[in-house]
């Protein structure tokens, strides 16, 4: 018999099997590779029943919120209540998919089916993407379950429809930045409850610990100056003079005081001028901040005749982060010094000023104050610093995957299981 011939006749158990070789580079993902990827992992992570009750609860809590939202609109615009529902989608997303994405990789590798991935076409990139985009579509899901409600507030909210979908995407943006974060924390961590522990400390920290330092860095950009002031040494006052000083402020009326009655003493006080402006950027790395700095600015002087809703939930946040990035009113020279017994007698002269003056100083007062709150309030929208640590958050989160899950290994951790 030929040799072709017994070729011909083996059994397929014995044909050797030669797949093509791998091309390209062997991490870059590709939409195929990261497609069924997903796939997989959205099969393989369903959760059991005690998942469906604890997101059952969590998602009826919810739900009740943006329901109550939804019921006490009131007739006018108003914008709260579809912040509240926005602030909902943020919260779910970032309680549900960091913690889905935290015990992906580190709870295949437990259950001997990583290194299987790890070997077949797939590359790093398509394991690393595949599964951060099965962690992160279960907060879309969750948008999608709440649309009604967002729906039905934003009709009464006075946004625009580009406005919303801008701060819709910023949100689903911070979510899947910090999906990929417990993700990286999967791949580092050996224990699935070490990685899901320190996914949200890093959450936690971004959204309160931020707050915290931001708190704490003002102590390092604050001016002391010493201010002394003039006020009425009680002390040497005959009783006489007390009385009818007493009487004067009751009454307003101090024409009847005798200057020669009244000695003043200095006093000296310190005050402190803190410049946030220097630490304002801290608060808006805050990613929760940074999706308020997407929202419209309302001016609180003619949101009526822009069509808009009274300042809301988002506008508060915008004018208190201004605040912080403009810094203090005053200066240190700006302090006036205060002398009471020549505040005394100048009231004496001022008791004849006309309704009128007193009305125009009542009134620039008020431009003044007012000229601050409308700088305030209209101050520029800032999200792109927020944006820009999200991005890298999320970049360097799936540098640290990709390059964990590439093989073969260089070094492992004892009792690091692969197979």
């Amino acid at each position: 018999m030929s040799t072709e011939t017994t070729e011909h006749h083996l059994p397929a158990s014995d044909v050797a099997v030669n797949p093509p070789p791998r091309t390209g580079n062997p991490w870059l993902p590709t939409p195929h590779g990261v497609s069924l990827m997903a796939r997989i992992e959205l099969r393989r992570r369903r959760p059991s029943t005690k998942g469906y009750i604890l997101y059952g609860i969590l998602f009826a809590i919810v739900i009740a919120i943006c329901l109550s939202a939804a019921i006490f609109t009131p007739a006018q615009l108003s914008s709260t209540n579809f912040e509240i529902v926005l602030v909902m989608v943020l919260g779910v997303g970032m309680l549900i998919a960091p913690s889905l994405s935290a015990t992906s990789i580190n709870g295949d590798s437990g259950e001997g089916v990583l290194a299987p991935l790890q070997m077949s076409h797939l590359t790093a990139g398509d394991i690393a993407i595949g599964k951060l985009l099965a962690s992160w579509t279960v907060s879309v899901f969750a948008l999608v379950a709440l649309s009604p409600f967002l729906v039905y507030t934003f009709l009464n909210s006075g946004w625009r429809v580009g406005e919303m979908l801008m701060t819709i995407g910023a949100i689903l943006f911070v979510v899947l930045t910090f999906t990929a974060v417990g993700l990286a924390w999967s791949a580092i961590a050996a224990r699935a409850v070490a990685s899901v522990a320190l996914a949200h400390l890093t959450t936690g920290f971004f959204v309160i610990g931020t707050l915290i330092v931001f708190g704490v860095s003002t102590l390092l950009f604050t001016e002391e100056a010493t201010q002394r002031d003039r006020y009425i040494d009680w002390e040497q006052l005959t009783p006489e003079a007390e009385e009818a000083l007493n009487e004067a402020y009751m009454t307003g009326d101090y024409s009847a005081l005798d200057p020669a009655d009244y000695q003043c003493v200095d006093s000296e006080w310190a005050y402190t001028i803190t410049h946030t402006e220097h630490v304002a950027w801290i608060l808006l790395t805050n990613p929760a901040v940074m999706i308020t700095e997407t929202a419209p600015i309302v001016d609180p002087e003619t949101w009526e005749e822009d069509g808009r809703a009274a300042p809301g939930l988002f506008a508060t946040i915008h004018q208190l982060v201004s605040q912080a990035r403009l810094g203090p009113v005053e200066q240190l020279d700006d302090h006036i010094v205060y002398d009471e017994c020549a505040q005394l007698f100048q009231q004496a002269e001022a008791s004849d000023m006309s309704d009128e003056e007193l009305e125009e100083n009542w009134a620039e007062e008020e431009a003044r104050h007012m000229e601050r709150q409308q700088e305030v309030a209209n101050l520029d929208r800032a999200p792109w610093i927020g944006l820009g640590v999200t991005g890298a958050l999320l970049v360097g989160s799936m540098w640290i995957v990709v390059n964990r899950l590439r093989v073969p290994y260089k070094k492992l951790r004892s009792g690091t299981r692969v197979a």
